[in-house]
């Protein structure tokens, strides 16, 4: 007994200390600007929050309310912004805006589906096992990078993975209080991102299946009532409020499909997710899964969890081919294959000498270490300190008039640091989208439909002004230069320096 009280306590040391370390480094670099990791995504988190701490600011003068409003209308709809909205309440209770509340809310939210995969995992494997593959999601570098970011998906993660324990425990036992659980994480989970709708539902069909069976399982109208607020939510919001439904299906599901036919998609799909989330972990977990089986509920996660995924994948092959991290909700099911394979190899290094024991723990310590100093070295690798003053300098100095922009990140800087929008100019991967949806670009056409009306273009994105030369050939040839710095150039639309021919509007 005194034995297995000290290992007890032995493990709950190590956990707790896991999760403040996890933690901790993620708020390395705290006050730098969230432009480390896909700034657009993290930018809309920034200026969501700005517009709802105005907009809920009794103290905030109109003017400021309709400034926020009028920065905030330039985004397009997507999942309700219940993280921007906790971040904008600290705002409040802050008495100003903190940009970096939210990486310590997104820190903290993965820091917590860290523990909930452990939590999960103890269902069905000892301490030691279950805190090895926790670990894999406390400091891989990518999961440091993405679990910081200002953005939902760190609270999506988190939800889903109490979401699977919450139905694991319901198909277990079967209490009223589980199934109440289950309903509601479910629910919660989906309306704060909506493609967890795949894992969640796969994942639960299949726990109610290993439950009832799966003949049963059809006509057993439980089931079906613990994920009814789930559908209601989705259909409620993204389909009945916000039409994303039927938007987002149209522009980047259904244009897209034939990539399911094209063995590049596939290999684009399997080279990101061993790019970011480490192809030998990948094999870890998948050894771990095939050779660890304590019984039906660890292995239906494990399928249900996958299936859902990949649907989900399926549903968005553009994003899954080249958004890193939409791949995070795979992160805890690699950590619970690798725990599973953990459990396996632990009585095998149970009969081992001490000195090998030693080995294995140093091993995984220098993991853990190797992979929170990566971490903190690509965080360094850029300081973003000087962004807000460089934006806010800008937009001083640009002369009156209608703007179009060829911006970073589709204006967000421009619009958070700047506070103003202007038209933008679309990027090269917006161009090179227009061709995948079937329509063709000719670039004299679309400058003269784009610019009409407006007195400049500004370019800021230096990256994308290199990689569109047709654009760059029309600005420096037509038209001339009123201002130029570092990082900027604007031309002036209104005062052509050379008339265009009408042999440039052909193909």
């Amino acid at each position: 007994m005194p034995g297995n009280t000290l290992r007890k306590r032995l493990t709950g040391l190590a956990l707790g200390l896991a999760l403040l370390l996890g933690l901790a480094v993620r708020l390395y670099d705290l006050t730098d600007p969230p432009l480390d990791f896909h700034p657009t995504r993290q930018l809309r988190g920034a200026i969501t929050a700005r517009y709802l701490y105005y907009r809920w600011n009794p103290k905030a003068t109109p003017e400021e309310k309709a400034w926020a409003a009028r920065l905030y209308r330039r985004l397009a709809p997507f999942e309700p912004p219940v993280l921007d909205a906790l971040v904008a309440l600290t705002y409040l209770v802050l008495g100003r805006e903190v940009l970096w509340v939210g990486r310590v809310y997104a820190s903290a939210f993965w820091v917590l589906g860290a523990l909930g995969t452990y939590t999960l995992a103890r269902r069905w494997m000892p301490p030691w096992p279950a805190l090895a593959g926790t670990l894999y999601l406390l400091f891989h570098p990518f999961a440091i990078r993405a679990g910081r970011s200002f953005q939902p998906d760190p609270l999506m993660v988190a939800l889903l993975v109490w979401t699977v324990y919450a139905w694991a425990r319901w198909a277990e036992e079967g209490t009223r209080g589980w199934s109440i659980a289950a309903s509601a994480l479910s629910a919660a989970t989906v309306m704060v991102k909506g493609f967890a709708l795949f894992p969640v539902t796969l994942t639960a069909l299949v726990l109610a299946g290993v439950r009832f069976s799966p003949k049963k399982l059809v006509r057993t109208w439980q089931v079906w009532a613990m994920l009814l607020p789930t559908g209601l939510g989705l259909l409620g919001y993204y389909g009945l409020y916000r039409g994303l439904l039927t938007t987002y299906t149209g522009q980047w599901t259904l244009p897209m499909l034939k990539f399911w036919l094209s063995p590049v998609f596939y290999v684009h799909w399997g080279h990101t997710v061993i790019e970011w989330l480490g192809g030998g972990w990948l094999l870890a977990a998948l050894l771990g899964y095939a050779l660890f089986a304590p019984g039906g509920t660890y292995l239906a996660v494990a399928g249900g969890w996958a299936v859902g995924y990949g649907l989900y994948a399926l549903s968005v092959p553009y994003q899954t081919m080249t958004h890193n991290y939409y791949h995070l909700l795979l992160m805890p099911w690699m950590a619970l294959g690798m725990a599973g394979l953990a459990a396996v190899l632990a009585p095998l290094l149970a009969k081992r000498p001490r000195w090998a024991q030693g080995l294995v723990v140093l091993a995984v310590l220098a993991a853990t270490v190797y992979g929170s100093a990566e971490a903190i070295r690509e965080m360094r690798m850029k300081d973003y300190r000087a962004e807000p003053a460089f934006w806010q300098n800008l937009v001083a100095r640009l002369p009156e008039g209608r703007y179009i922009g060829l911006l970073q990140d589709f204006g967000f800087r421009l619009n958070y640091f700047g506070g103003r929008t202007m038209a933008l100019w679309p990027s090269t991967g917006v161009l090179e989208l227009r061709r995948l949806r079937g329509n063709p670009v000719d670039m004299w056409r679309l400058f003269q439909e784009r610019t009409q009306g407006y007195d400049y273009f500004l370019v800021t994105a230096m990256g994308q002004w290199e990689r569109q030369p047709e654009l760059r050939e029309i600005l420096t040839r037509h038209y001339p230069v009123v201002l130029e710095g570092d990082g900027y150039i604007v031309f002036d639309l209104r005062h052509p320096k050379q008339p265009p021919e009408p042999a440039e509007t052909k193909e």
